[in-house]
């Protein structure tokens, strides 16, 4: 499994992550799966004690970086099924394919085909916001000049009106327009699925 993450995936990794080699940040993506030290250290053709320092490096980095929720909390849309009362008790969201069970990868397939059609039921200028923000990475501030150098309306407020806070606004309220057409598209299969997960989701994979 190591060494598999695409160029592209490892820009939408945090910063503090991009900055290990490669072992730890396959190991970061790994705690984020809640995959245990045996299984990590079998992953990367490790021993358990070399397993355990790469675990506890990633884990220094989080916590300086103030982001060790993120392998603590995952919130990663369950796909496979909907999520227990505990938060966190299932097994969250996968990045890779190589080591998946085959219903697994039907299942992730089934995922991301339904995606991807429910996108393509947005309207056109909720695509292209979600677009700005998600795979240009383009800041609110960027995103605004954007829309007012173009004269474009983002919001049911003239653009020449809009502030920064106007783009989050439009940006949430277009994320629960999507949530909303995936859950209809899976029907009982989407009911786990949140906004911050599927935020999380679209982080992760771009629109």
């Amino acid at each position: 499994m190591a060494g598999s993450i695409s160029a592209s995936s490892v820009k939408r990794l945090p910063v503090v992550i991009q900055a290990l080699p490669d072992k730890e940040r396959m190991a970061f993506i790994m705690l984020r799966m809640r995959r245990d030290k045996p299984f990590i250290a079998k992953e990367l053709d490790v021993s358990l004690d070399e397993a355990a320092g790469i675990i506890k490096t990633v884990q220094e980095a989080l916590i300086k970086s103030g982001s060790i929720d993120l392998i603590q909390n995952p919130v990663f849309f369950q796909i496979d099924h909907a999520p227990d009362n505990e938060e966190g008790s299932s097994r969250p969201f996968e990045l890779s394919r190589k080591e998946m069970d085959m219903a697994d990868q039907l299942e992730l397939d089934h995922f991301f085909r339904t995606l991807k059609t429910s996108l393509a039921q947005m309207p056109k200028p909720s695509r292209r916001l979600l677009s700005l923000w998600f795979n240009r990475e383009m800041k609110a501030k960027e995103i605004l000049a954007f829309y007012k150098r173009l004269g474009l309306r983002m919001t049911d407020k003239p653009i020449s009106e809009c502030e920064e806070q106007d783009v989050f606004y439009a940006l949430e309220k277009n994320i629960r327009n999507l949530l909303k057409i995936v859950r209809t598209n899976l029907k009982h299969e989407g009911e786990g699925l949140t906004p911050s997960s599927l935020k999380a989701i679209l982080n992760e994979t771009g629109v």
